[in-house]
């Protein structure tokens, strides 16, 4: 049987028509979304996050720092104790400098204990898991005086005779450690903050200084 061409047109039609019906839903609802990425590119849609936006109810990971100090050797033999006072231990993060919650402060330690491999246990403090390269001090330092007071960080030499342990800055930005190390999630990294009172005590005048050479170094 021949089909004449008026109704081949018509029932081509007819399937465009069906197709049509189905199909455009998704279409027009494709076309609303292109609409809204280009009238709206710094807003995101709902349910959605921009890049390095978390969502609200996305909690960031976290890990475990330990946190060790130690000393190198001192062979001044007239020096018997380097003491400096901790008030707090804060983390530098995305520009900013956080405290650890864990340290409770203010708490002494004699550098010169902690040489020839002894270390003490500062904390293990909870951190966002991530990448770091400093770690500061606030140090319970001397007020630079003729009569120096709070003499939190001083030197104890043979003869029972103690002067103070003047830091430059120290009680503003602190006394600061710098060295990488990284954070893993639901992890922990062990890290050991080491002074090195030979190299970091100097005599200016009349005074002793505690000059920034510290520097973290991870133990593996």
């Amino acid at each position: 049987m021949e089909i004449k061409p008026f109704f081949s047109v018509l029932i081509i039609l007819t399937v465009l028509a069906i197709l049509g019906v189905i199909y455009w839903p998704l279409v027009q609802a494709r076309l609303e979304q292109a609409f809204l990425e280009q009238a709206l590119p710094d807003q995101a849609l709902p349910d959605q996050a921009l890049p390095d936006q978390a969502l609200p109810d996305q909690a960031l990971g976290t890990g475990t720092l330990k946190l060790y100090l130690s000393d190198a050797p001192m062979d001044a033999e007239n020096v018997t104790g380097v003491y400096i006072t901790i008030n707090e231990i804060q983390y530098h993060r995305d520009g900013q400098w956080t405290t650890c919650e864990e340290f409770e402060g203010p708490k002494a330690y004699n550098l010169l204990e902690l040489t020839g491999g002894n270390y003490i246990l500062l904390g293990e403090f909870t951190l966002p898991a991530g990448n770091y390269t400093q770690i500061r001090f606030m140090l319970d330092i001397p007020q630079k005086g003729s009569h120096p007071t709070s003499p939190g960080c001083y030197i104890e030499f043979a003869d029972n005779s103690t002067e103070p342990l003047f830091v430059p800055s120290g009680g503003e930005t602190g006394y600061k450690a710098i060295g990488y190390f990284e954070v893993p999630v639901n992890g922990s990294v062990d890290v050991t903050a080491d002074f090195d009172v030979h190299k970091a005590v100097v005599v200016a005048g009349s005074s002793y200084i505690l000059k920034p050479t510290i520097k973290l170094i991870v133990n593996y």
